[in-house]
């Protein structure tokens, strides 16, 4: 704040006597905000449960009406080691109530292409709306701050579908790099005509250009995926991703065997479909997952076609394809699910013909470290 209880009723500054009561209660507010690790591995059954009790709550304001993962299986993803990534959680307790967290992933060093991502880390950070305006998440923004300069981070990646969550973030010095949008269609709206139709386009230009279908349901065997990892990267690499600063993502195959880990965990599927030339050249692909403990609806992961084939309606006969397949093996789907960066207009247009609408929008921030600790310096300085 700017300026203390007695500088406020000098003259040559009046400040409303409420305005001045509402800032000494928010510095008292701010001296019981305790900020404190939170090792998944080593917490209490106690601590266990209060963390489970506030991200119910956080679910439930950031996804209105959404199924929510079971306590067993939230803690189970909590404590799963990642094959490339470590991640770090800190709680904010509020007068001994939790409040807000803040959460950092980072590539781990000695994992494939971590020089390339050693500057980097992922970040969310959330506070619950009955603890707002209390400074928690500039008291947050200090522990990051203290995380990537001990680490030697110097961006941090952050997102929010929230207009409080745009405006936190600006607020910080954040740049918004990317959008990204959520899109959502109801089965009992899908346009089979247009399915079908473009289902035996594909299959005739297929057979025009020598190509040929491959498609895996449930699972791909682990030696057919490990022939795709380089081309699955080289198609994700061009798909456009706004103004973020990233290194090349990798597809890998530990990657996908610690998720088929998980799938058979769980029951889930994996669904990939493949347009391939005569020397085995991946020209397009789809992929999905359904997962029973959510039935009813399947995410549809990256669709794409490579450079040279694009404009033949591919991405239309492989996203057909994937959809005719899942659909004949699990009937109660009701919801397919899918993420399209904003500036894929063919995607996007694809995906309005099958009857898919926008559900949400969602903005990638990217903060670096000096303006964080700008950003921290001035938030201290107010106080």
């Amino acid at each position: 704040m700017p300026f203390g209880i007695a500088e406020a009723f000098a003259p040559h500054n009046r400040a409303p006597f409420s305005t001045v009561v509402e800032e000494a209660r928010h510095r008292e507010k701010a001296a019981m905000i305790e900020i404190q690790g939170f090792d998944v591995h080593t917490a209490s059954a106690s601590e266990w449960a209060r963390f489970q009790r506030y991200r119910r709550i956080r679910d439930e304001e950031l996804h209105p009406g959404e199924p929510q993962a079971n306590d067993a299986d939230f803690e189970h993803a909590a404590r799963r080691r990642m094959p490339f990534h470590d991640a770090w959680r800190f709680v904010a307790l509020d007068d001994g109530e939790l409040a807000g967290n803040l959460m950092v992933w980072a590539r781990r060093p000695g994992t494939p292409g971590s020089e390339d991502f050693a500057p980097h880390l992922d970040v969310w950070l959330g506070v619950l709306a009955a603890y707002r305006r209390r400074g928690i998440a500039s008291r947050m923004l200090r522990s990051l701050l203290s995380f990537m300069r001990e680490r030697g981070k110097t961006l941090a990646t952050m997102n929010t579908h929230l207009a409080e969550g745009h405006a936190f973030l600006a607020a910080t010095g954040a740049v918004l790099k990317h959008r990204v949008v959520e899109n959502r269609m109801r089965i009992d709206n899908l346009e089979w005509d247009t399915l079908a139709r473009w289902k035996a386009q594909a299959t005739e230009g297929a057979a025009r250009s020598g190509l040929r279908w491959e498609i895996h349901a449930g699972r791909t065997p682990m030696a057919r995926l490990a022939s795709l990892m380089a081309p699955f990267s080289a198609l994700f690499n061009d798909i456009p991703l706004g103004a973020l600063e990233l290194p090349p993502a990798r597809y890998e195959l530990e990657g996908y065997a610690d998720w088929y880990a998980e799938l058979d965990r769980s029951g889930g599927e994996h669904f990939l479909v493949l347009l391939v030339d005569g020397n085995d050249e991946l020209v397009a692909m789809c992929e999905a997952q359904w997962d029973p403990r959510f039935s009813d609806r399947l995410h549809q992961r990256l669709t794409a076609v490579a450079r040279a084939w694009r404009g033949q309606s591919l991405a239309k006969g492989v996203k057909a394809a994937m959809l005719e397949c899942v659909c004949m093996r699990h009937p109660e789907l009701r919801t397919v699910v899918t993420y399209n960066a904003e500036v894929n207009a063919p995607i996007l247009a694809i995906n309005r013909q099958l009857g898919f609408a926008v559900h949400r929008q969602q903005g990638c921030y990217q903060l670096g470290v000096e303006a964080l600790a700008a950003c921290v310096a001035r938030r201290d300085g107010g106080r």
